[in-house]
């Protein structure tokens, strides 16, 4: 059997480089991705010859193992949960894999009996540039709000977030809590795990950034580079300041603006109709699917 334990921030370490191996551009495979959500899913991981083999209790469909991801061998990777699956009496189910992930699970195990598209799950994936000012008629919206909130708010200041203002950056999702943790489980431990993260942007390697209006903070943003692309995980402003959030979003793209990064990926939409609406307005290059592939 796999020997299967509890992700913890000593973990991130040891998998770090195996998740900058994957190409699927999507926020299950990052460091925040894993360890914001480590407990709302129970996930569990292990490194076997190589590969990082993860597994989660996903929505309604029990326990199931993500792509493994890494330098070792797929197929035989593959072959160790099959056996695990096998040994424990389980049924064997994958989650989060996206429709490349699923053809090469299928070339491997055979056609699942079932396949089960997540669409409240799909990753945003937009081309950087489209957040560098917002030029086009495609991101009109976006840069009206812009341009409405440098008229309202001149004497705003935007500012990395480091050990000057970290403290803030608490304080600031602390005291606006009501507004940001609504009813569902969801919500509750997304807000929960922002403020947790921010403890950890050093260790992990992350960037981030706060908007200041007359020394007020009213957004922030974190997140983290992989590769060719940024991941925002976390970004949370005041709706009362029109404009906040898309003008949030552009000035962290260009905080972290570097020739490497070619995407940006602003995750799922968890199937809120509003914020569905508001990731789409941003035009993105892929709307990246995931899938549930049942062998039981």
């Amino acid at each position: 059997m796999l020997d299967l334990k509890p992700f913890s921030s000593q973990a991130m370490a040891e998998i770090r480089s195996l998740l900058d191996l994957q190409t699927f551009k999507t926020c299950d495979y990052t460091i925040g991705g894993l360890f914001m959500w480590r407990e709302y899913f129970d996930q569990l991981y292990t490194v076997k010859d190589g590969m990082l083999i993860c597994t989660a209790n996903y929505l309604d469909n029990g326990t199931c193992f993500a792509f493994p991801v890494g330098k070792g061998d797929l197929a035989a990777a593959l072959c160790e949960i099959k056996r695990d699956r096998k040994e424990r009496g389980l049924p064997l189910r994958f989650c989060c894999v996206t429709k490349e992930g699923a053809d090469l699970i299928e070339s491997s195990l055979g056609a699942p009996v079932r396949m089960i598209e997540y669409r409240d799950w799909a990753d945003y994936l937009y081309p950087y540039e489209n957040f560098i000012g917002y030029h086009g008629k495609k991101l009109v919206t976006p840069r009206n709000h812009c341009n409405r909130f440098v008229r309202d708010y001149p004497q705003y200041v935007y500012s990395p977030l480091d050990g000057s203002n970290v403290d803030a950056a608490k304080e600031f999702l602390i005291e606006n809590a009501p507004g940001f943790s609504k009813d569902a489980p969801l919500a509750v431990e997304e807000y929960k795990r922002a403020t947790e993260i921010i403890d950890y942007c050093g260790e992990f390697g992350f960037t981030g950034g706060l908007l200041t209006v007359d020394g007020k903070v009213i957004g922030l943003s974190i997140g983290e580079k992989q590769g060719d692309t940024l991941y925002v995980h976390v970004e949370k402003a005041l709706t009362e300041y029109s404009g906040a959030y898309p003008m949030l979003a552009s000035l962290f793209a260009k905080q972290n603006a570097d020739p490497a990064l070619r995407f940006i990926n602003r995750e799922d939409d968890s199937g809120d109709p509003g914020l569905r609406k508001s990731k789409t307005e941003y035009r993105p290059c892929s709307v990246i699917m995931k899938y549930v592939l049942c062998y039981d």
